[in-house]
């Protein structure tokens, strides 16, 4: 074999073999009358840990939900109202009055239209 091949396969037999040692030794855990036990695995200091704990019958595993973003009534108006008035004044420095009416009501549906595609 090339040298170049042996000094990647010792690495990897080096870091194989010292997984299955540790992955081989049991672990035994004795908690007291009216406990159970919980393990998680997690990182400390760059390394994988495996932290084991006792904990009373009360314990609740942590829960993550996926939290969507939420936006107000009072936003949502803004957000319409502001898209309005965007449309008119630019409707009526092109049309005058009547472009400005034009305008306020396409900046108020297309403002309407992006606040009902947000909330889904």
């Amino acid at each position: 074999m090339r040298t170049r091949m042996m000094v990647p396969a010792a690495a990897l037999i080096a870091v194989m073999s010292g997984t299955q040692a540790v992955a081989a030794s049991p672990v035994v855990v004795a908690c007291g009358p009216g406990q159970h036990t919980v393990v998680r695995d997690g990182f400390a200091s760059g390394e994988r840990v495996t932290r084991v704990f006792c904990v009373g019958s009360r314990y609740q595993p942590a829960r993550y939900y996926a939290r969507r973003p939420h936006r107000s009534w009072g936003k949502s108006a803004l957000v319409i109202g502001g898209s309005a008035a965007t449309g008119a004044g630019i409707g009526g420095i092109v049309d005058g009055k009547k472009g400005a009416l034009v305008g306020a009501a396409l900046g108020g549906g297309a403002g309407s239209l992006f606040e009902a595609t947000k909330r889904r």
